[in-house]
């Protein structure tokens, strides 16, 4: 079941040599660890570049977005078993 969450998280990170390790989010109170990022990809919206990622912590996906130009990241979607 996907359910769409499109809401700002605080996100740890790791910026090297023009790539980004996410290392956890906190959603709603929670920190969320994250073991695997499966899968990023970019697009746009409107005049904004956006960077998103698929992130995993063992259970469950995550769908991710940075927007580099305001450095604010949002939960798009939680993919749940």
């Amino acid at each position: 079941m996907i359910t769409e969450i499109s809401e700002p998280i605080k996100v740890a990170s790791i910026f090297s040599c023009g790539k980004v390790k996410i290392c956890w989010f906190v959603w709603k109170g929670r920190r969320v660890e994250v073991v695997k990022t499966t899968f990023a990809w970019k697009n746009r919206r409107g005049e904004k570049n956006l960077h998103h990622f698929a992130l995993s912590n063992g259970q469950e996906v995550f769908e991710v977005s940075f927007c580099p130009e305001d450095l604010s990241w949002y939960l798009e979607r939680v993919h749940l078993q």
